[in-house]
């Protein structure tokens, strides 16, 4: 009889721990509501596909600035000014976990983020093709993208 309670107190207690279910699972779950606001672009940031420690910072190398206003319901809007004028854009996004999904006028895909205090950091997860150094010669880079908050 005491085996048996002990073999049901044990069950009962594990079935009150809680598992993880994977990768999609956060502690603390952010919603669309908490990225609510305007964000001041503060990196615009491109690492070669080949070797990920080489980079390049527009918003340093070029003086890029740029906004985005994301409001409650996932409307957003977003313009940064880049050299040839090509940047702004406008849609819905929809927060799952880690990620966002971007369903813009220019691009519709699953954007991995992470919002650490007032820094927003969006990490785009295709390799682009791209003049990356501005040397004439495209290469196949990355991009992370932050925003810090300013409302």
């Amino acid at each position: 009889m005491i085996t048996l309670l002990l073999v049901a107190a044990t069950l009962v207690i594990a079935c009150g721990k809680k598992e993880s279910t994977g990768p999609s699972e956060v502690d603390s779950e952010v919603t669309i509501a908490d990225l609510a606001g305007t964000w001041n672009l503060i990196v615009w940031e491109y690492s070669l596909a080949a070797d990920t420690s080489e980079k390049v910072d527009w918003v340093d190398l070029l003086e890029l600035t740029g906004t985005m206003t994301i409001a409650a319901n996932g409307d957003f809007t977003v313009t940064p000014r880049l050299p040839s004028g090509f940047g702004n854009d406008h849609g819905t996004l929809t927060v799952q976990a880690d990620s966002i999904y971007w369903d813009g006028e220019d691009d519709e895909e699953w954007v991995q983020f992470d919002l650490s205090g007032i820094n927003l950091t969006l990490h785009w997860p295709e390799a682009e093709f791209l003049d990356m150094d501005m040397d004439s010669n495209p290469e196949d880079v990355y991009l992370r993208v932050v925003f810090r908050r300013s409302s």
